[in-house]
């Protein structure tokens, strides 16, 4: 029961600091200040206090980059970019379902999220020049390559579109791998937001780790942070065989 009460505080603060951030994004837009700015400033404030309300604790191996960057990381659920935003600054790519999730979808068009509806071959290309341009003007993107959540322990195929724009616009790659200490964190398969948001956060603590990889350069990155990101997860789990591709 106690777990359960912790999940609906947490649930509760979730979205009452979402809406005070929203807020101050719709303020700072109206002084004039630009939308990037902005979205960077209230994004801070934003991870300064959620992770920590939500019992967040990730160890972070290496470090991210300070240049304009393509990050790609595994992907296991939506607080993957929390994780990786606590440490560096950069717009997410995410599915356009998320859009259309209360509060969520919203704050995340605001502070300059990238949608992209992965069935659709005309959305996915628009995505990938939406990418290269933002890379160009020094903005830096994040990337979920697999293109849909797993459970792991190893990585599906890398979708090469995001990195081709990475090489193009003249910018590294830098490869993360991302693991939790707990199953519970997976949001795969049929899972919907709210159920796996209480059942997740009933935890005291979401503890796992984080590593920053090495900036990759060329034509040949996405098979490059596959591997790196692969070798990395194992590296964790050695007892554990690396289903890749599964």
């Amino acid at each position: 029961m106690q777990g359960w009460l912790l999940a609906i505080w947490r649930f509760f603060y979730f979205v009452y600091y979402t809406l005070v951030s929203i807020v101050a994004l719709m303020f700072h837009f109206l002084s004039g200040m630009n939308k990037q700015q902005a979205g960077i400033k209230v994004r801070r404030k934003w991870l300064n206090r959620i992770p920590g309300a939500l019992g967040i604790e990730i160890v972070k191996e290496g470090e991210p980059s300070h240049q304009p960057t393509l990050y790609v990381s595994n992907h296991i659920s939506y607080v993957d970019p929390i994780c990786v935003l606590m440490h560096t600054d950069a717009n997410v790519v995410a599915k356009a379902e998320v859009k259309r999730w209360p509060l969520v979808g919203f704050g995340a068009h605001l502070v300059g999220t990238l949608f992209v509806k992965r069935e659709e071959k005309t959305s996915r290309h628009e995505t990938a020049l939406a990418i290269r341009a933002a890379l160009e003007n020094k903005v830096s993107i994040l990337v979920f390559p697999e293109g849909t959540t797993t459970a792991g322990p190893g990585t599906l195929p890398f979708k090469p579109r995001s990195f081709l724009a990475a090489h193009l616009a003249g910018v590294p790659v830098q490869p993360i791998a991302i693991l939790y200490d707990s199953p519970l964190v997976a949001f795969i398969g049929k899972d919907t937001f709210l159920p796996h948001f209480f059942r997740m956060f009933r935890m005291k603590r979401l503890t796992g780790r984080i590593a920053f990889g090495p900036l990759l350069y060329g034509e040949d990155t996405a098979a490059q942070s596959e591997e790196w990101i692969n070798q990395k997860l194992v590296s964790y789990h050695p007892s554990i065989p690396l289903n890749v591709h599964q």
